[in-house]
Formats: structure tokens, C-alpha cells, sequence
């Protein structure tokens, strides 16, 4: 059973209509929301679900060729959502950088599966041009905590239907008897407000730096998600209300039309603002996944992505 079609089950559970549950899978990106921390500032209550920076624990025989370390995840301790992520549920994520962060540059992520035998490895050196005064280290970036700020359902929404205003606790979606609401929107809209209503949970809507989700700026030549996806759709919608085994199977096809860039389509898989990781700029450095490779828990060709 795929993730959409344990999404659909737990939500048909719930009584939420098809048609409401395809136009969410459709159009929204689980998420998690992080934020990171100096070690002092971590509470009792805190959910602590990795760090940035410092040294990474490598397994033997796996290089470290001096990209530079920038974060590590434990899969285990994020919290399940009933739209999966799509992610190992065990093990460890951890993500380099190099220093320029080029957008579209390959960006190594390793996957250390649970039970790995693991040592601290420190950051490669070595000497320009063979000359031993002329000497390189990698940088070490300060090592911090990352800490999940939404435990419930939290969701992005691709493209920009709406942009709500949030802070970190509750999401404010558009008001549906709001006359200024464009028409594209609702739909999607009342969906939401339904599964809100027949499942108990208020999803957290609200774009940000984070694990999966949605890039925070996506460039125009990464996706489109405008009136042609949209119009794709409603047609699944109308397909998937006797043939709800299609989702997949269309959706893929949408996303692949919908990509602009070479090897495609992309998902975010984790973006920092530039700021918060290296202390300089204001863009958004992050690590984008095929989607095929995601679902497959291959991490072995991600791409960078910067924005500013």
C-alpha cells in the first residue's frame, strides 16, 4: 500500500470525501518545522530531533571528502504524520555542503541505517599543490540542536495559493466566506476546512525553512504548479472518485509535465535559511530529491537549491 493510499484509508476512516482528499494529496507537501537551537536554550518539553554542525559519526568505509557537514537528522524521533513524509523511519540523515552551496550542484545526503557502527570522523585536510606550508581543513560549523516546533499535522502548500499568517503554534487559513478569496483557492480551501472538521486536527499551513514541504522561494524554473496543475487536478478528482487507484499514476505524470528542471520533478528534502547555518546572507540553502528516489529512500543524487 503506498502512502497515498494509507492517507486516503485513514482519512476515509475519518469521513472526510474523496474528492476533499485528493484535491490535499494533490496539492499539499507534508512538512516539519524545525528550529535551531544553542544547546542552553533547549527545554524539557523540547523535542530535539538532531543538530547542525560539528562532526558527523560516519560509518566505516563511507568518505567524507571535504564537503562541509551541515546538519544530522534522527529519523526516528520525527513524528509521524497520517501524510507520510516519505522518508526512512529509522537511522540517520546527514547533509553536506560545499562551500558555495551552487544551486543545482550535487549535495551529498547519507542515509546511516539504525545499528550502523558509526565513529566521530574529523573534518579532511590536506595541502595545495603538494606544497605542505600551503594547508586546507574543512570548515566546522558550530554545532547546535534542531528542535520539531509542529508535532501535529503540518502541511506546505506547492505554488502560492495562499500564504497564511502564522506564527508557531496555529495556522491561519483564509476565511472561505471571504469574499476576496480567489476562486482558484477554494477548493483546495474547503477541502482543508473539511478534513479539519471530520478529523479533529487544525493542520499546521504554513510555508518555512524545514524538512520536506515546500522550498521556502521556489525559483519559477523548478515547477510550475499554476492553472495547468491545477486544471489536472480537478480532472483526478473526477477520476479518482471511482478509480482512487489512479492518484499515483496521474499525479506523477502532473508533477513530471509540471518540473522545468532537469531531472526532475524535485521535492524539497531540507532547507535552512542561510543566515541561521552560516551566518552570513539571507537566502535559503537546501537539499531537493527526486521524487522517485525519495519514495524508493534513495539519497544518493540530491541537488542543491539557493534562492535569495
Amino acid at each position: 500500500m503506498s502512502y497515498t493510499d494509507e492517507f486516503r484509508a485513514f482519512a476515509r476512516r475519518h469521513g472526510v470525501s474523496d474528492d476533499s482528499i485528493t484535491r490535499i494529496m494533490w496539492m499539499v507537501q507534508p512538512s516539519v518545522h524545525l528550529a535551531i537551537l544553542d544547546p542552553s536554550e533547549v527545554g524539557p518539553d523540547d523535542l530535539v530531533v538532531g543538530h547542525t554542525g560539528g562532526l558527523p559519526e560516519l560509518p566505516d568505509g563511507v568518505p567524507w571528502d571535504g564537503d562541509v557537514y551541515v546538519a544530522g537528522l534522527d529519523l526516528g524521533a520525527i513524528p509521524e504524520q497520517p501524510l507520510d513524509l516519505g522518508l526512512p523511519r529509522e537511522g540517520h540523515l546527514l547533509f553536506f555542503t560545499s562551500s558555495g552551496y551552487e544551486d543545482g550542484d550535487p549535495a551529498p545526503v547519507i542515509h546511516v541505517p539504525a545499528g550502523t557502527a558509526t565513529a566521530v570522523r574529523p573534518a579532511p585536510s590536506g595541502t595545495y599543490s603538494g606544497n605542505p606550508s600551503d594547508t586546507w581543513t574543512t570548515d566546522v560549523l558550530e554545532r547546535r540542536v534542531l528542535v520539531c516546533r509542529t508535532t501535529g499535522t503540518s502541511w506546505d502548500v506547492l505554488d502560492w495559493l495562499w500564504d497564511p499568517d502564522s506564527d508557531e503554534t496555529e495556522a491561519r487559513m483564509p476565511d472561505p466566506d471571504d469574499p476576496d478569496v480567489e476562486d482558484e483557492v477554494r477548493p483546495l480551501l474547503a477541502a482543508v476546512v473539511e478534513y479539519a472538521e471530520r478529523v479533529g486536527t487544525v493542520p499546521f499551513v504554513h510555508r518555512t525553512c524545514g524538512l520536506r514541504g515546500v522550498e521556502l522561494n521556489p525559483p519559477y524554473y523548478r515547477a510550475d504548479y499554476g492553472t495547468d496543475f491545477l486544471k489536472k487536478g480537478e480532472e483526478a478528482v473526477v477520476v479518482c472518485r471511482n478509480e482512487p487507484e489512479r492518484f499515483d499514476e496521474l499525479y506523477a505524470e502532473a508533477l513530471r509535465d509540471a518540473s522545468e528542471q532537469d531531472g526532475g520533478p524535485w521535492l524539497n528534502l531540507l532547507e535552512f535559511g542561510e543566515d541561521a547555518i552560516f551566518h552570513t546572507g539571507d537566502g535559503e540553502v537546501g537539499w531537493l530529491v527526486n521524487r522517485d528516489d525519495l519514495l524508493a529512500g534513495r539519497f544518493d543524487d540530491v541537488v542543491q537549491s539557493y534562492h535569495c
